[in-house]
């Protein structure tokens, strides 16, 4: 990936990151009740649905959740996804290759 194309999906991310962060902040911050430790167990149970494919996967919920923990200030507890963390690197590494085989000019 060149420079430019990182510095792209960078850029990408964290305008995400904002919108996510508006759109949880307007509809209500519905997980500001739970404590750390249950928004962080929810948080893992997302994650760990999103690595298999899970019908049960809510990706606005787990946006939502992390934008709570990071209003918080609590960092997200990796270690208890390190199983789902190593099947979305994966997916991750697989999607990107098909997208550099499509696009080589990306690379």
């Amino acid at each position: 990936m060149t420079d430019q194309s990182r510095e792209a999906v960078e850029l990408l991310l964290k305008n995400r990151q904002s919108d996510n962060r508006q759109s949880y902040l307007v509809r209500g911050r519905r997980y500001e009740q739970l404590s750390a430790n249950d928004l962080c167990k929810l948080w893992a149970e997302q994650m760990n649905r999103w690595a298999d494919d899970s019908i049960a996967f809510d990706q606005r919920a787990l946006n939502d959740l992390r934008v709570e923990m990071g209003l918080r200030e609590i960092a997200p507890p990796l270690e208890q996804i390190a199983e789902a963390r190593q099947k979305i690197l994966a997916k991750s590494g697989k999607a990107l290759a098909t997208i550099f085989a499509d696009h080589p000019e990306t690379k």
